[in-house]
């Protein structure tokens, strides 16, 4: 759910030899990201009210993530002819890894010593750490996990997604098969995605949780994202006009603000099979317009930007934060402890920004000076 977001625009790399140039940050994007963790904080302040807004904001950072992540990828194969997997895992671990530690071992401390959720009790905290480190919240596990990580299902979903995509991504692009591998990755993610849905519906109604959460339900949305990035030359010429442009923003603002009001989000068929579909084509055009724009965002974004800078710390503590505040419960909050709630969680999301994420920041950059991105100018593949 955290991921890079940089310009890829003819002109504005300046490199030092063995040193790669940090390049801008799209304001667009974190504008995007921004609104798609403030709806995440809605809806776990306001569940009862914004049922489908946690889920939205999701499907916006999946889609979002495939888009950026595959253009990372493309990079690596354009310049060396492969993905150098070591690296591209690096970097991903200095990004997530950091704050994920921090995070997991301030719950560790907390219910080891005060056991606010019981979990200690429970004898669950150790399952926890594993889960959470090992990203398998999103799995049928043999064993009780604190809720306290819940949303911990959608770093796992993205983490077993870019396993096996940058395999399949080469051997695709080496046979001049993009096309074929978005369709049949598709169509197996929608296949599972059904298979699961019916089992529940058939067999075990009240597994809504366990299935909502499965890497298949809206793994669609990270090959969407990452189709935009193949056939971006093409798509962006699509929405050109002012006019159309305007059009798209609007008809995707709305279809996804009337999403976010969809009642049981979480556990209705009907949201899996369109809902959900909506809410990735929407978040799709959103991404392309953001990703597509050249002037600079207007003033009032800039809230949204901020957001969208320390999204990911915010994404990671919102929920445990409520469950600490509220004794154990994320239900029938008071709006001073959803407020507070939101307030302290950004609190803790800047602080995060500027200490542990700044530390993986730093030790990226390390690593990129002790291993400098030589580019062989001849060893290029088409995209």
């Amino acid at each position: 759910m955290a991921v890079r977001q940089t310009a890829e625009r003819p002109g504005q790399i300046a490199e030092r030899p063995g040193q790669i140039a940090e390049r801008p940050r799209l304001g667009g994007l974190d504008v995007l990201r921004g609104a798609a963790v403030g709806a995440v904080l809605l809806g776990h302040s306001w569940p009862g009210i914004f049922q489908g807004a946690g889920i939205v904001g999701v499907i916006v950072f999946f889609v979002l993530s495939g888009y950026l992540i595959t253009g990372v990828l493309l990079r690596d194969i354009e310049r060396h002819r492969k993905i150098r997997y070591g690296r591209f895992y690096a970097h991903r671990a200095f990004r997530l890894v950091p704050a994920l530690i921090a995070f997991l071992g301030v719950y560790a401390i907390v219910e080891v010593t005060a056991d606010v959720l019981g979990d200690r009790s429970k004898g669950i905290i150790g399952y926890t750490l594993l889960a959470g480190l090992g990203h398998l919240k999103d799995l049928p596990l043999p064993f009780d996990v604190s809720m306290a990580i819940g949303p911990l299902w959608t770093l796992a979903v993205e983490e077993q997604f870019y396993l096996v995509w940058p395999a399949l991504l080469v051997l695709a692009l080496r046979r001049n098969r993009q096309a074929r591998l978005i369709w049949w990755s598709a169509a197996v993610v929608l296949s599972l995605m059904t298979a699961s849905v019916l089992a529940m519906l058939i067999l075990a109604p009240h597994l809504h949780s366990l299935v909502y959460a499965l890497p298949t339900t809206w793994g669609l949305g990270l090959i969407i994202g990452s189709a935009l990035r193949l056939y971006r030359i093409h798509i962006f010429s699509w929405f050109s006009g002012r006019r159309l442009r305007l059009a798209a923003l609007t008809v995707s603002i709305l279809v996804l603000t009337a999403l976010v009001f969809f009642p049981k989000a979480n556990e209705s068929p009907a949201f899996f099979f369109v809902g959900g579909p909506l809410a990735m084509m929407a978040a799709a055009a959103l991404v392309v317009l953001a990703a597509s724009r050249t002037g600079p965002m207007p003033q009032w974004t800039r809230v949204f930007q901020a957001l969208g800078t320390v999204s990911y710390a915010a994404y990671l503590w919102n929920y445990i934060v409520i469950l600490w505040l509220n004794g154990g419960s994320t239900a029938d909050l008071p709006p001073q402890v959803a407020v507070s709630a939101i307030l302290l969680t950004l609190l803790i999301a800047v602080i995060s920004w500027h200490t542990v994420e700044r530390l993986g920041r730093v030790a990226r950059e390390r690593f990129d000076k002790r291993y400098p991105d030589h580019r062989p100018a001849s060893n290029r593949m088409p995209s």
